[in-house]
């Protein structure tokens, strides 16, 4: 009983003492365990004869209303005068797809080059008898509209040769599913041919000029020793290729058509 007694003096004391002043945390076995809230201050209340007006902290003004509308008004005016007070700039740009006559073609082999990236809508049929008229290397007689077409021109003409015979600058080649799984798809006119036997040519693929090689010598090798191109990746075709399918210019060529 005695200890119970001086425990319980204990506890008065210590709830006599902490009575008067804060305390942040107290035992979670009294019950206590919480955390004051900051004190609330309130606003001063507004005096009874101040005017309605003043009572607001940042009053709202009016006084630009004027101007924006004067602005908005210039900009329309000046949007509705904009296509005679001042030209398009666009317009002023070199566009070469906005001209409305053709560009003159080269007229030697070499100057052929200068058309790579060119866009054009044509067949590479179409493309390539032209650029042979442009060279004085037109094939007489020939009047077909497909590559199966040129190439039975050139059989009557003796001027077909087998895919392993060599190119000469001005020859056309033939390419068998190149662009499609149709024999004689693409065709391409010969400019050039270097120290390695490589071929350079010229061909539309994808509706834009391009520059390629071709060996059919070595078909299957993409490039040599010195990492220079030996065989281009000439298809062009926009759908999923079946298995098997071939890609080099090598292994495409079908045939060298000789004009000389």
């Amino acid at each position: 009983m005695r200890r119970l007694a001086l425990a319980l003096v204990a506890v008065a004391t210590t709830a006599c003492a902490t009575r008067d002043r804060p305390y942040r945390f107290a035992s979670p076995m009294l019950g206590m365990a919480h955390t004051p809230p900051p004190a609330f201050h309130a606003p001063p209340a507004p005096r009874a004869d101040e005017p309605v007006a003043n009572r607001h902290a940042a009053p709202i003004r009016v006084t630009s209303a004027p101007r924006i509308r004067e602005a908005s008004a210039a900009a329309a005016a000046a949007i509705a005068d904009a296509p005679t007070a001042q030209p398009d700039a666009r317009a002023a740009l070199p566009a070469p797809h906005r001209a409305t006559t053709p560009a003159p073609l080269p007229r030697t082999l070499g100057d052929l080059r200068s058309l790579v990236g060119v866009r054009d809508k044509r067949t590479s049929l179409l493309l390539a008898i032209e650029w042979t008229h442009a060279v004085g290397l037109a094939p007489e007689g020939f009047a077909g509209t497909t590559g199966e077409d040129l190439v039975a021109w050139a059989e009557a003409s003796h001027r077909l040769a087998d895919a392993t015979d060599e190119p000469r600058p001005g020859d056309l080649l033939v390419f068998d599913a190149a662009q499609s799984d149709d024999a004689a798809d693409l065709v391409a006119i010969v400019i050039a041919r270097d120290d390695r036997g490589v071929t350079e040519m010229l061909y539309l693929g994808g509706g834009v000029i391009r520059r390629g090689f071709v060996d059919a010598s070595r078909p299957h090798k993409r490039r040599d020793d010195a990492q220079r191109v030996v065989n281009t990746y000439l298809r062009h075709g926009k759908r999923w290729p079946a298995k098997g399918s071939h890609y080099l210019a090598g292994e495409l060529l079908a045939h060298v058509i000789h004009l000389r």
